[in-house]
């Protein structure tokens, strides 16, 4: 199955439609430069952050006996304290953004709450009593 034209380059660099090729290459950015932009945050916060590789650091996933060190910044706040209509604001945009039909990950059905398992609902509050 070959990808999309501009999803992927070789391990040359080169644009690539062979998935084979794109494993050995990379995945680019989604939305060019603002793309590139959000991976590069993200990378900050994931790699940066943590001490973790960054990605040009990290050895292969697929191959090598060496972690690839990747790492993973969680951030939790309540917006509550900065914006005390936040709730109230953020519902009226997404019921705005999908009377346009734009797809809200994690609502189902108009559901404004999304159901977490009480097992990781107590981790999350575990954790935040040790900060």
């Amino acid at each position: 199955m070959a990808l999309p034209p501009g999803w992927a380059v070789d391990s040359e660099g080169r644009e690539t439609t062979d998935a084979r090729a794109a494993l050995r290459g990379a995945l680019m950015a989604f939305g060019g430069a603002r793309g590139a932009n959000v991976a590069l945050m993200v990378e900050v916060l994931a790699a940066g952050l943590t001490g973790a590789n960054w990605s040009l650091d990290a050895p292969p996933f697929d191959r090598g006996s060496r972690s690839p060190g990747a790492g993973l910044l969680v951030v939790a706040l309540d917006p509550r304290l900065i914006a005390p209509d936040f709730p109230k604001r953020l519902r009226l945009q997404l019921e705005r953004l999908e009377s346009l039909g734009v797809h809200i990950p994690g609502r189902r059905g108009g559901s404004e709450e999304i159901e977490l398992p009480d097992s990781l609902a107590s981790e999350i509050e575990r954790m935040i009593e040790h900060v």
